[in-house]
C-alpha cells in the first residue's frame, strides 16, 4: 500500500488565505501544485514556479468548470465546485441542484476542465 504524499499548504502572503498545496513530484524531481482540496493540478520544474502559480491562479481555478470521471467507467461529467476545503469538495453536476461531497480517491477523479 502506498502512503499518500504529505501536502504542504501554500498561503497568499497578503492575507494568509490558503490557495493550494505543494508536493515533490514523485518521478521527475519537479514540484506538483495541488488545488485547495488536494486535487493535483500541474507539475513545475521548480518550487518557486509552483508557488507562483498557486498564489496567482490557485483560488481562481476553483471558480471554473471541472470534470469528474466516475469510477464505474461512465463518461465524464461537468462539475461545479460549491465548496472546497482540504481533503474534500462539494460539487454540483451540470444543472442538477443536488450537491455531492467528494473525498479520498474521488478527488483524484476531478480535474479542471
Amino acid at each position: 500500500m502506498t502512503t499518500p504524499p504529505v501536502l504542504e499548504p501554500v498561503h497568499r502572503p497578503e492575507d494568509g488565505e490558503l490557495v493550494g498545496h505543494l508536493t515533490a513530484a514523485p518521478c521527475d524531481g519537479g514540484w506538483l501544485a495541488h488545488a485547495v482540496p488536494g486535487t493535483p493540478l500541474r507539475t513545475f520544474p521548480t518550487r518557486e514556479e509552483a508557488l507562483s502559480f498557486l498564489r496567482s491562479r490557485g483560488l481562481a481555478l476553483l471558480a471554473g468548470r471541472w470534470e469528474y470521471r466516475p469510477a464505474d467507467g461512465g463518461g465524464p461529467r461537468t462539475a461545479w465546485l460549491v465548496e472546497a476545503r482540504p481533503g474534500a469538495v462539494v460539487v454540483r453536476f451540470g444543472y442538477d441542484p443536488a450537491a455531492v461531497t467528494l473525498t479520498g480517491t474521488e478527488l483524484g477523479r476531478l480535474t479542471p476542465a
